[in-house]
């Protein structure tokens, strides 16, 4: 009966994989049709101000950054943030400005807070130096394609939509922990999103993009309503959803350029996530579960005694779940390199699994060196505890 069980849930997480591939196939076919529309006239794109908070400096950050100085927009201010005045990353701005005199590029550096979310405290610092009526909000290890703002800014021109996000890839650098991160965003975040765009409306945004009207964002209550809030871009296109606006996931890619330096901390990264995603969608995380095929597949392996017929379900499994992670982060991510890393997914599946669990375990994250107690609402409380998670600071 127990193997008869796990088999049906084999079946189910196996078809999830399946449909995660048609869905990727449709996004994709709808992504080759958005790009091929043709692009606005200079004429008559609105000014943007790119917001990107930083808190310190890896090798990468001078070409994260750079790369947003070189996007091809007609008029463009980007403003860099910081909250100390010894963070290191002042020092790759001010080189920035020397390095693209031509582009609009402003430092601010402020410690004033607003609320127990830093990143979000640094934002609204950054926000009084903002000239244009469109803002985008990107993390500081976001990369884009040059013709980024040209494919995103134009959604916002029918009233129906308040926001703009994207999906983004993850790039591995230096690291094996980098490599599991990647493969993280790449075989599970990334097929997950393209699921739930087929399922259900969009009611959420990214930190890799968040593009809005400033008007539309002072009516949604602007920084000063997220300030508490750990998963700020998921509250931002919930907010807007509520407010009776349409959350768009544009056709564009970027990219997030991967810092952490051991497993640890990739540990520490995804417990984060897994927490933010249990407290801010309950139902969704609980049910998450049954999708975890290489997790259930190996069970049966194991409830089966290493049979045959145990082998052949669990190659069947595994090897659905290897071609639908490739294909997707190849054909709709554009991760060149996936088919180097697939032997990697089963362990990291395996790891995935276990940090689902470890989720339920507590209500504590470490964020920007301070421990928070989550609240039921997302809301972080400083934590009196010692620490219980170690979590590392990352740029933006």
């Amino acid at each position: 009966m127990l193997t008869q069980l796990l088999l049906l849930i084999v079946a189910i997480a196996t078809g999830y994989q399946l449909f995660s591939l048609l869905c990727a196939w449709l996004f994709a076919r709808w992504q080759s049709r958005e790009l091929a529309r043709p692009r606005a006239d200079d004429a008559t794109l609105r000014g943007v101000t790119v917001l990107k908070p930083l808190c310190g400096a890896v090798p990468e950050t001078y070409d994260n950054l750079a790369n947003t100085c070189r996007l091809d927009y007609p008029r463009l201010q980007i403003v860099f943030g910081v909250a100390a005045a010894d963070d290191p990353a002042i020092a790759i701005v001010k080189r920035l400005q020397r390095d693209f005199a031509h582009v609009d590029v402003e430092l601010v550096v402020s410690a004033e807070r607003i609320g127990s979310n830093a990143k979000v405290s640094n934002l609204q610092n950054m926000l009084q130096r903002a000239k244009h009526d469109v803002l985008v909000i990107a993390d500081g290890d976001i990369r884009a394609p040059r013709d980024y703002l040209r494919i995103i800014v134009p959604y916002l021109d029918d009233p129906r939509n308040g926001m703009v996000t994207c999906l983004y890839r993850g790039v591995a650098t230096r690291t094996l922990a980098n490599r599991v991160e990647a493969l993280f965003i790449n075989t599970d975040f990334g097929p997950m999103v393209t699921v739930a765009r087929q399922v259900e409306r969009m009611t959420y945004a990214f930190g890799a993009t968040i593009c809005v009207e400033r008007a539309t964002f002072e009516r949604l209550g602007g920084f000063r309503a997220i300030a508490d809030h750990l998963a700020d871009d998921y509250q931002l296109g919930n907010m807007a959803v509520e407010a009776g606006y349409q959350v768009v996931l544009a056709p564009v890619v970027t990219e997030t350029v991967l810092d952490l330096d051991s497993l640890t901390e990739v540990a520490a990264h995804q417990l984060r996530w897994a927490r933010t995603y249990r407290i801010c969608r309950p139902g969704g995380y609980l049910a998450s579960v049954v999708t975890h095929s290489t997790l259930w597949a190996t069970v049966y392996l194991l409830a089966t005694g290493g049979s045959a017929a145990g082998l052949q379900v669990f190659a069947a499994a595994l090897g659905i779940r290897l071609l639908a992670a490739g294909c997707i982060a190849r054909w709709v991510l554009g991760v060149r390199r996936i088919w180097r890393d697939l032997w990697l997914v089963p362990l990291k599946d395996l790891f995935i699994s276990s940090i689902w669990v470890a989720a339920f375990l507590g209500h504590t994250v470490r964020w920007g060196g301070t421990d928070f107690v989550v609240s039921p609402d997302g809301r972080m409380i400083p934590s009196l505890d010692p620490p219980a998670d170690p979590e590392p600071v990352r740029n933006g």
